[in-house]
């Protein structure tokens, strides 16, 4: 599955920063349940998913924030139903 996101925001950042409780872990989650996206640009991940992701390796986590932000939809508009 290929993971897409939209630009973090400052506001996104600071909160990222906030609520991940100075783990990197929990930092990776946390971005991936705000920003990842599918390619149609829904969201693919919610709140509700924290505890499983938080039971992924670290190093599988960081592998899939990275992809997401390495394939940003930028200024792309998705058309709204």
């Amino acid at each position: 599955m290929k993971i897409y996101s939209k630009p973090l925001t400052l506001y996104e950042i600071d909160l990222l920063h906030y609520s991940s409780n100075n783990s990197d872990k929990e930092y990776f989650v946390d971005a991936l349940i705000l920003k990842a996206l599918d390619k149609d640009a829904n969201n693919l991940f919610s709140s509700k998913d924290k505890e499983t992701l938080l039971s992924i390796d670290k190093s599988e986590l960081e592998r899939m924030y990275l992809q997401m932000f390495e394939n940003e939809l930028g200024s792309l508009k998705i058309a709204s139903s």
